[in-house]
């Protein structure tokens, strides 16, 4: 009798499903949370890519400033007063804050810096121009001095300094009144920015490069300025007043109570100048004037 081996049996393999089967859905990886976490990193490369391209771009704040006077070397009286007028301007990028103080104060004079502009804004590249008023005391004698600070409040190391400078071994002639005859010399800015527009005085004419457009050296004055009748209105009120004045209101009203040899200077709104409304070209403007009169007639 022949002997069949038998076969063993193993364990029987896993049935594999196919995902051919019906109704047996095919079981794919979630692909969602990668693709949400490649769109975060593009956004947050992109970012840096935008800030950074915006700090490049960006320009660089700088702050400057500087000051300087329009008349310096005053002659005055002992116990008189004289006004310098200070031109500060914005060297910088950016509009800033600056303020006027007195740094040092030698001559032991009463220094004033113009009501209101103690702390003045300036846009860059723009100028002000301030009136500092200088009371000498009765005994002062000989050359004297002070020194002002102008310093940005954007960044305080920026600063500029100027120096006044005062004779006092001076004596004034006669003092003006209403219905008298002056001659004086003169400057004329605009009090927005600084800008000449007009003077007499051959010194500003040569060295002051700010001038208002159309200014030009066919129409500066040499000479003094006369002017008649200060003080009096039109109709006057003044007994002594046979004539009307022949300046603009601010300018003329300034000039009375002058003494010879004195120099004064004077904020004039455009209602007391060429008027709020009208055809010159200083129309509407504020001024400001250094005045000195030469004499009385």
């Amino acid at each position: 009798m022949a002997w069949k081996a038998k076969r063993k049996k193993g364990n029987p393999k896993a049935a594999t499903p196919s995902y051919r089967e019906e109704g047996v859905k095919a079981a794919r990886p979630d692909t969602r949370p990668a693709l949400i976490a490649l769109l975060l990193v593009i956004l947050l490369i992109g970012s840096a890519l935008y800030f950074t391209s915006m700090v490049e771009e960006s320009p660089v704040v700088k702050y400057g400033v500087t000051a300087k006077l329009l008349t310096n070397n005053h002659n005055t009286e002992p116990g008189y007063d004289t006004d310098f007028v200070l031109i500060v301007e914005n060297t910088g990028s950016i509009t800033d804050t600056f303020d006027i103080n007195v740094k040092s104060n030698d001559g032991g004079f009463t220094i004033t810096i113009e009501e209101g502009y103690e702390s003045i804004i300036l846009a860059r590249n723009k100028m002000k121009p301030i009136i500092i008023n200088v009371k000498t005391s009765a005994s002062s004698t000989g050359l004297l001095y002070a020194n002002l600070s102008v310093r940005s409040q954007g960044d305080i190391s920026q600063k500029a300094e100027v120096r006044l400078d005062v004779n006092t071994d001076h004596t004034f002639g006669n003092l003006s009144s209403v219905v008298n005859s002056v001659s004086v010399h003169y400057t004329g800015i605009l009090a927005r920015n600084a800008q000449l527009f007009d003077s007499s005085m051959k010194y500003i004419w040569d060295n002051y490069e700010n001038r208002k457009s159309g200014v030009t050296d066919d129409n500066r004055h040499t000479d003094t300025l006369s002017a008649e009748n200060i003080g009096c209105d039109s109709p006057s009120t003044h007994e002594d007043c046979d004539g009307a004045r022949g300046m603009i209101p601010g300018f003329d009203a300034k000039m009375v109570g002058m003494y010879e040899g004195q120099s004064l200077a004077v904020r004039i709104p455009a209602k007391d100048a060429y008027g709020e409304t009208g055809t010159s070209d200083l129309t509407g403007e504020d001024l400001i004037f250094e005045i000195v009169i030469v004499s009385i007639d």
